[in-house]
């Protein structure tokens, strides 16, 4: 015989003499670490997906009293009903097995104890003679380290079972989507049956033989009295309820970005993240609705991500309108894709401006302006004159947002804008050049609510946190009175009206700021806007970077980034903005921003820092109003911003009276503006209405300008000033458009 009983009794005797002097089992062998998968988590706890461990599985460690009583005695019925009274070695079974592996010739029974089925699943032996010596050493070895309970632990958590499951939690989660605590008698008996044979008893593939073998052991725990006969038989013919395994994972493109930035640690248990799951589902729907409104403008794509500004913790993120499509590339995240980001830049050029002393009402010049080869132009290829920060970042001007840019230096931009995390621009200005205040360079969309949201939290800007509890790095990027004018700036109505109208998708039932972005030839929509709560940014585009047809961001992005702000804030109070006590509000000229003089015909009220001087206002004299050259040589004389004295209270210069346009079908009505001048005699007009054919278009201050996108037909343009003691003076004229 291969196997004779000699060298049965010699190993038998080796085995005895060395249980004396066999040492403890080692320590650091006992860990679970390579079995466990890394679960990620909701911020609420909701398994956004599961991460396989070192050998490919999942596994999950879980105490024994976290177990239910009935897979315990399910699984010693089947595999060591005398476990308890046995030191590591069955010796009975031992010489059962010996004897039957004698009769075979081979090596075909074991008699293996749950300790020596431990010992094997830690450090497995060849199935030879002399392993088996090993095994059951080894098995002495875990008794004299462990006592019986944290045995029958390390077997529970290390046991196979299918499915990719390596202990029982990991098993009964992907069995039956449950906790091992809350398993039922035939779920119970069921898990117990697989460590035996995964294949063999493979309930997916081998039902019958699963249901057998799992009445087999219910009917030796009813034998020794563990159940009752009833609960055995009810157990027997209950169905296996198994569920699928196979769940698509949660918010794929946060998931791609928490591992490759370093984020998800192998070995792990849990990872929680910061995501609002309720939030990202949300919006992941309303990005596909959105697509579907936008389909015929070329677009493909869109993203959106959420930041917490309290904590900078993202709350959600949105990179595709869906992951699994390859055709759009799906996989592609817009998130953390560099992508230019057009105006959504300018807010920082006017911050640099501010830091520096100027305030919201200081004038800057729209007009036609070259730098060596460099003309920026708006979309509608108007200009206004003479304009303030305040309506020029409002309205997204670019020329003034160029001129600001120069006036402050590229390299003050570059530095404040990398200070704000926007770290995919390059430190090397002379790169950039003055467009960069247009954005000419690409940033990624979490960068740039990041940055935003250090607007909001008064100058101090954070890292963007992914992880709960994960460190932030902070710094401070501009002053708290800075900040907060910015944000006054961004959230001010009126000064958007001149450029926008009345009605836009960035009105909301609560305040908040916002500016929108669209990158040269239509490639890039970008809309980011935030209440002191919560800063939303959203990109719309084509992840091949082909143009839309002339699709700008208040009509491509805007209408995602309100429905995604009013999500954002659902339970949430918004909370009003306080003036830093280093902000001071002052009646100004709107004209030349300074303090309102004697011959100022119109003064409004501007929020300037408290250290900004007290000058009054020497544009405008006894003798009328004295623009800068530069706008005159333009056409913007003193008339085009105040009339004079014994000229008409009221009267409309643009568009003059019975003026014809005409309509490119193929431009988007919103890039087709006809720019709306008015000259104001009467003083003390605390505002201007613009009406068309009796329609409200625009409710803006001095100095009362504004645009309207036009429609084929004939029109009556009106403008209604009204001044403080509710006073009014009316205009018109009609004009044609065709």
């Amino acid at each position: 015989m291969a196997v004779s009983l000699r060298r049965v009794a010699v190993a038998i005797g080796v085995l005895a003499i060395a249980v004396a002097c066999i040492p403890s089992y080692p320590a650091e062998k006992l860990s679970t670490r390579s079995l466990a998968s890394t679960r990620i988590l909701a911020r609420d706890g909701r398994v956004l997906y599961e991460q396989r461990s070192e050998v490919g599985g999942y596994g999950r460690w879980v105490a024994l009293d976290e177990v239910a009583p009935e897979l315990v005695l399910a699984t010693l019925s089947g595999e060591d009903a005398s476990f308890f009274g046995h030191f590591g070695i069955d010796p009975a079974g031992v010489a059962r097995a010996a004897w039957l592996n004698v009769r075979e010739g081979r090596i075909a029974y074991g008699g293996s104890t749950i300790t020596q089925q431990l010992a094997k699943l830690i450090d497995a032996q060849p199935r030879t003679l002399e392993g088996k010596i090993v095994e059951a050493a080894d098995a002495i070895r875990l008794e004299r380290t462990l006592d019986k309970h944290e045995i029958l632990t390390q077997y529970l958590n290390r046991a196979y079972y299918g499915r990719l499951a390596y202990g029982v939690e990991a098993a009964s989660q992907r069995f039956y989507g449950k906790p091992a605590s809350e398993l039922s008698l035939d779920e119970a008996a069921l898990l117990a049956v697989l460590p035996r044979g995964p294949t063999a008893y493979d309930p997916d593939r081998n039902p019958a033989a699963a249901v057998r073998r799992r009445a087999h052991v219910l009917s030796r725990m009813a034998e020794r009295g563990w159940i009752s006969e009833d609960a055995a038989a009810r157990a027997s013919a209950a169905p296996l309820r198994l569920i699928d395994p196979r769940q698509e994972p949660e918010a794929r493109h946060l998931l791609d970005h928490l591992q490759l930035t370093g984020r998800i640690v192998p070995g792990e248990p849990e990872v929680r993240t910061t995501l609002d799951l309720d939030l990202q589902r949300r919006l992941e729907e309303r990005v596909r609705m959105h697509l579907l409104d936008v389909e015929d403008r070329a677009v493909s794509q869109a993203g959106v991500v959420v930041i917490d500004n309290a904590t900078s913790e993202v709350r959600a993120m949105v990179g595709s309108r869906r992951y699994a499509e390859r055709e759009v590339s799906g996989a592609v995240n817009a998130t953390t894709a560099a992508r230019h980001p057009g105006s959504a830049l300018k807010p920082f050029v006017y911050a640099i401006a501010l830091e520096r002393g100027d305030h919201p009402g200081t004038p800057v010049l729209d007009v036609p302006t070259e730098w060596r080869d460099y003309r920026p132009r708006d979309v509608g290829r108007t200009y206004r004159g003479v304009v303030s920060y305040r309506e020029a970042l409002g309205s997204s001007l670019n020329v003034p947002a160029v001129r600001v840019a120069d006036d402050v230096g590229v390299e003050a931009l570059v530095a404040m804008l990398r200070s704000a995390g926007l770290e995919t621009i390059s430190p090397d200005a002379e790169h950039h050049g003055l467009p960069l205040a247009l954005g000419a360079a690409p940033v990624r969309l979490v960068d740039l609510a990041a940055a935003y949201a250090a607007l909001a939290r008064g100058g101090v800007y954070r890292d963007a946190v992914y992880i709960e509890a994960e460190p932030s790095a902070r710094r401070r990027v501009m002053s708290l009175e800075t900040a907060y004018l910015i944000t006054r700036m961004l959230s001010d109505t009126r000064a958007r009206q001149a450029e926008f109208g009345m009605e836009t998708p960035l009105e909301l039932p609560f305040e908040a700021a916002v500016k929108t972005g669209t990158s040269q030839s239509f490639c890039d929509n970008v809309v980011v806007g935030y209440t002191r709560e919560v800063t939303v940014a959203v990109w719309v585009g084509n992840f091949d970077g082909a143009p839309m047809q002339g699709l700008l961001s208040m009509d491509g992005a805007a209408p995602l980034w309100r429905d995604a702000m009013i999500a954002a804030m659902e339970g949430r109070d918004a909370s009003a903005l306080e003036r830093p006590r280093g902000v001071e509000e002052r009646r100004v000229c709107p004209l030349s921003g300074m303090a309102a003089g004697e011959h100022c015909p119109h003064a409004r009220t501007e929020e300037v820092p408290a250290t900004h001087p007290h000058e009054p206002c020497d544009w405008h004299s006894v003798d009328g109003v004295a623009v800068p050259a530069e706008a005159h040589a333009h056409g913007f004389g003193d008339r085009a911003l105040s009339a004079r004295d014994g000229e008409a209270a009221l009267a409309i210069l643009a568009p003059a009276e019975g003026a014809t346009f005409a309509v490119d079908p193929l431009l988007l009505p919103a890039s087709q503006r006809v720019p709306l001048r008015v000259a104001v005699a009467m003083s003390g007009v605390s505002r201007l209405e613009w009406e068309i054919d009796g329609v409200a278009v625009a409710e803006v201050g001095a100095p009362f300008g504004a645009s309207w996108s036009p429609s084929p037909g004939t029109h009556v343009v009106r403008a209604v000033a009204v001044s403080g003691d509710g006073r009014t003076e009316t205009a018109e004229v009609r004009i044609h458009v065709r």
